[in-house]
């Protein structure tokens, strides 16, 4: 009954386009909604959110700064807001919002050079953005790129020597001290002078970097937690590895390709993914509105096929982590998660999919964002039958595959990427 009301709350939700939908929305779904929260994109609301400067930089086509949802015009609601909004009547509820931009591995490299006056790898629209994070003094942190080096500075990889390792761990630490010394630069000073001013010494920024590296990496609970961002990765792969072998496998239709990917969804990776489906058929369907799945071609040895694999499936594991820091993050009621890249086709992946809202529980990791198109209208409106894969008898076979799969997915993905470079020929 819990699962039907909220089905219906969020569709409710879905196409509201004012405050007072969203809260008959809420209502409707009754006690279902206990615990969880909610933020909404409207088209007729009137407040942004977003800190002015900010909100300038994402409305530019080429910017580097890309927000979750689609608008500013956010409206936040959960059981004990909605209470407190009614109490207060006509006057305003205030509440405490905090928003953060996460920093990808190429920006944490620039302003590791920045500060390092290594100035060699960053052109002008780079300077532009590091510039602007100042001038600003915008919030940013480092998480995604701790994520995103995970797997290749602790994780064991076959035939990297220790010195290696150490390498990566060593360079992971420094451009953390860079961005600690970075993020204590005189606002002021740098406005006036243009000079760089810290405000904390390079001893300061060490121990700072310490605590970060010591806290994400050696804690008691850092294994667990990045783990689960790994397994996101590990599943991004298999997904990609399911369709770039119906994309070489035979020249049929998008229909027919979709349905495979149904089936490789059901029997091969237990999982239903709501946003990468819809990514998936724009790009059967014309390839270019996905540039970042182009680069993979016949042609290709197995190894470069793996390591772009590998990375578009980093990219397609963004929004999730965006989501994971959206219910964990920041000291406020409300956290708005950004991302800051300076590589196109990345850009263009996250834009492909516009978040309208997302309901969401921070006591049991329960989260499901939602576009203005509910992913089963969407298949209905290009003429594809979907049912037939939600119903009681295709969810159980997904997640009977997903328990399968838990404790060998290593050995799954490697079975079928050993398929698709059969596939491919090579």
């Amino acid at each position: 009954m819990d699962n039907e009301r909220i089905k219906q709350g969020l569709y409710s939700l879905s196409i509201a386009t004012n405050a007072s939908e969203v809260v008959e929305a809420w209502v409707m779904m009754g006690e279902s909604t206990e615990d969880k929260s909610s933020i909404i994109s409207l088209d007729n609301y009137h407040k942004s959110v977003y800190p002015t400067e900010l909100n300038k930089l994402i409305n530019n086509i080429d910017s580097h700064f890309i927000p979750y949802f689609e608008t500013d015009k956010l409206y936040f609601i959960d059981d004990e807001l909605l209470i407190e909004t009614v109490k207060n009547g006509e006057k305003d509820t205030t509440f405490g919002l905090d928003y953060s931009i996460m920093l990808d591995t190429n920006y944490a490299s620039y302003i590791h050079n920045f500060v390092s006056r290594d100035y060699s790898t960053l052109n002008n629209e780079i300077f532009t953005t590091i510039d602007l994070l100042i001038r600003n003094s915008f919030n940013y942190d480092h998480i995604f790129y701790m994520i995103e080096n995970y797997k290749n500075s602790f994780v064991n990889i076959e035939g990297e020597d220790e010195k290696t390792k150490r390498e990566k761990k060593a360079k992971l630490y420094l451009n953390l001290v860079s961005l600690e010394l970075f993020k204590s630069i005189n606002r002021e000073e740098y406005i006036k002078t243009g000079k760089l001013q810290y405000g904390i010494t390079e001893n300061e920024a060490q121990l700072q970097a310490d605590q970060i590296f010591n806290g994400i990496f050696n804690s008691a609970y850092a294994q667990e937690g990045m783990d689960y961002y790994l397994r996101i990765q590990r599943y991004m792969v298999l997904f990609i590895i399911g369709v770039m072998q119906i994309k070489f496998e035979s020249k049929t239709t998008v229909h027919k390709k979709v349905q495979k990917l149904f089936e490789f969804a059901t029997n091969i990776v237990g999982i239903y993914f709501d946003r990468e489906f819809v990514i998936a058929h724009k790009y059967f369907t014309t390839q270019n509105d996905v540039k970042m799945l182009n680069k993979i071609n016949k042609g290709m040895s197995p190894k470069k096929v793996l390591q772009f694999i590998e990375n578009i499936a980093w990219d397609f594991s963004v929004p999730r982590i965006m989501e994971r820091q959206l219910l964990h993050g920041g000291n406020g009621r409300y956290f708005i998660p950004f991302f800051l890249s300076n590589d196109q086709n990345l850009r263009e992946l996250l834009r492909l999919f516009k978040v309208k809202g997302i309901m969401y529980s921070k006591s049991n990791d329960f989260f499901v964002p939602f576009t203005k198109i509910i992913t089963q209208e969407y298949f209905d409106a290009h003429n594809y039958n979907v049912e037939t894969y939600f119903t009681e008898e295709a969810l159980t076979r997904r997640a009977a595959t997903y328990e399968r799969n838990k404790d060998s997915l290593p050995q799954v993905i490697e079975r079928e990427f050993k398929k698709l470079t059969e596939i491919m020929g090579l």
